[in-house]
């Protein structure tokens, strides 16, 4: 009996053996395939952002251009009245504000989205004499931001506040309306100069171009040729009693630029 066990115990312990072994190589696999991952992971990180596979390439640049003529011109019509008191100092203000906005929607045309009220304001008015503050009136101060689409009408629209009350005009500012527009137009020019230069510049250093794989665009500033007209005083307080002259106003032109920078992988 107790041979049949020994014989027993001696034909299970190969066994073990071998299961013992096999667990090991397991382990021992699986430590490697976790190191490899984690290795991997770490590359990774390091490499945000890039191609696993940096290969060589070349960065060319390209710029676009649009003339254009403005469409809007943004025009800033004040009123500044002054009285021993706030609620007079406003009626008068009011009065010739109101004059004005009637004005611009029934002479001129302009649109209720074309007219916004971008201030208001009441400030006391001091005598500093006699080494003392004294307040001895009140300013009443309003203005209206007007976008003209008509140039033909923007003299006339001065000399009309002019004549009306305003006594401070600060524009007209020429710009455009929608200028995604010409963004576009001006970053297709921008795109087109880019790929002429990557194709002439790889003919002269002899080497073949891939596909894109890098792209930047940065926006130019514009220039605005057009005269300005900072704060234009035109009787500081009650209407003139004379026809007020409209000015010449010349709008001038716009450039819209775009530039780019492409890069081409080299194969």
């Amino acid at each position: 009996m107790e041979e049949q066990q020994k014989m027993g115990c001696c034909q299970h312990h190969p066994v073990k053996k071998i299961l013992a072994i096999v667990v090991a190589v397991i382990l021992v696999l699986l430590g490697i395939y976790l190191a490899s991952l984690t290795r991997n992971s770490w590359r990774a990180y390091d490499y945000i952002g890039k191609s696993p596979d940096i290969k060589d390439r070349i960065t060319v640049s390209g710029e676009g251009k649009v003339t254009i003529k403005p469409d809007v011109a943004l025009i800033s019509i004040g009123v500044i009245s002054e009285s021993g008191t706030v609620a007079q100092a406003q009626k008068d203000n009011t009065d010739k504000m109101n004059k004005i906005v009637e004005a611009l929607k029934k002479e001129f045309k302009i649109a209720d989205k074309d007219l916004q009220t971008s201030n208001y304001s009441v400030n006391p008015k001091y005598d500093w004499s006699n080494q003392t503050q004294r307040i001895i009136g009140y300013t009443v101060s309003q203005n209206v931001s007007v976008k003209a689409r008509n140039f033909d009408q923007i003299g006339n629209i001065i000399a009309r506040a002019g004549e009306l009350g305003s006594n401070s005009v600060n524009g007209p500012d020429f710009t455009i309306d929608d200028p995604e527009a010409y963004r576009a137009q001006a970053r297709e020019k921008a795109i087109t100069q880019a790929k002429e230069k990557a194709d002439v510049l790889a003919k002269q250093v002899g080497i073949k171009l891939g596909r894109i794989v890098d792209f930047s665009e940065g926006t130019v500033g514009g220039y605005y040729p057009v005269p300005m007209m900072d704060s234009l005083a035109v009787g500081r307080g009650g209407a003139e009693t004379t026809k007020a002259v409209a000015p010449i106003i010349e709008a001038g032109s716009q450039e819209v630029q775009v530039s780019v920078s492409i890069s081409y992988e080299i194969i």
